[in-house]
């Protein structure tokens, strides 16, 4: 029925910031025997490659499956045996700048810096900013209990928007907030995804775990896009079963 089946990451094929299990893995190497696959997901590149890609079987059919990086603001795809990069919407130096001085204005004066946490809280991933609180590799059992209700990185967000106007802004993952160029949501790379592998919108199916506004995948069903929702990897492991 879908030409492309494109995943989140966090919470839908993996936990949050964990590597593939082996179970999916094989389930997904199944999958691209004969289906395109995209994930799209707000870690960089390099997370992708080595929590999910570098783990999957080494028959795995790889020129079935497409990598958007930093929410989908990059694109890889592999031929002749390496990934490419296909395309880039990088923020300038001064761009980045901005954004994080934004960013450490409001976290000082809404006092939500944490008492304790383990390295950078602002991290330029080139094409986004991200703040994550305690920072990303910090552990995910502290990850888990610092923002479940998401009302603190919210209440950030209601903030910081009115200095970012000419930005996306959404909350992700377990203490995440994303901020990228105006219009480069999930939504706007479900539409590259469109243009640069020939496939109409009703032949894309979007997995995710989390619909909410503010929330990075919530452009999508925005978008029109079908959509189901999962609650964690174990539900994408019986939707991938239940696949013809």
């Amino acid at each position: 029925m879908y030409k492309i089946i494109v995943f989140d990451k966090d919470d839908t094929i993996t936990k949050a910031k964990t590597n593939i299990d082996t179970e999916i893995s094989n389930l997904f190497s199944k999958l691209l025997e004969k289906n395109k696959v995209a994930i799209i997901t707000w870690w960089n590149f390099d997370n992708i490659y080595t929590q999910i890609v570098k783990l999957l079987p080494k028959n795995t059919n790889f020129s079935n499956l497409f990598l958007f990086p930093t929410i989908g603001t990059q694109m890889y795809y592999f031929k002749n045996w390496e990934w490419k990069r296909k395309y880039a919407e990088f923020l300038s130096e001064e761009e980045a700048n901005y954004i994080k001085s934004v960013l450490e204005k409001w976290l000082k004066d809404l006092n939500l810096i944490p008492e304790k946490y383990w390295w950078e809280l602002i991290e330029n991933r080139w094409s986004q900013i991200t703040y994550s609180a305690l920072w990303q590799k910090a552990p995910l059992e502290e990850k888990q209990k610092f923002d479940p209700d998401k009302k603190i990185r919210q209440k950030l967000v209601d903030y910081v928007k009115n200095d970012l106007k000419d930005y996306t802004i959404g909350i992700a993952g377990t203490t995440s907030v994303d901020i990228t160029k105006k219009g480069l949501d999930k939504a706007y790379w479900i539409k590259k995804i469109m243009e640069n592998l020939w496939i109409k919108k009703e032949e894309i199916s979007f997995i995710w775990d989390a619909l909410f506004p503010w929330w990075n995948d919530y452009p999508v069903k925005e978008f029109w896009i079908d959509c189901i929702k999962v609650n964690n990897p174990e539900d994408t492991k019986k939707y991938l079963k239940n696949l013809k």
